[in-house]
């Protein structure tokens, strides 16, 4: 990835799929763990049943190979709900990124 540790921090939510952070990247896990304490959610999307999962606030258990299908159904959700809940986004963000 090419975030910022302080990103991480600063997060309202953040995805992690395909990784085990908590066990393989401790030092960058303990920003999204300050992010919790915050109140952001983390989500783990893995075949696996990982340390990472155990901490997520949602697990999404995948197939192997599935992941691009997963994140383009996540596009698709949010450009299907923009119009209906505009303030479940962060809007400048979206036009921006």
């Amino acid at each position: 990835m090419t975030n910022h540790w302080i990103d991480l921090r600063n997060s309202d939510c953040v995805m992690i799929i395909g990784s085990n952070a908590a066990e393989n990247h401790p030092v960058s896990f303990k920003w999204i763990t300050r992010a919790k304490e915050r109140g952001a959610k983390l989500i783990s999307v893995d075949p696996r049943f990982t340390r990472t999962s155990s901490k997520a606030d949602i697990y999404a258990p995948i197939r192997s190979g599935t992941d691009i299908a997963f994140i383009g159904g996540m596009i698709s959700y949010v450009i299907n709900d923009i119009e209906q809940n505009p303030g479940n986004y962060n809007m400048e963000y979206l036009i921006e990124y």
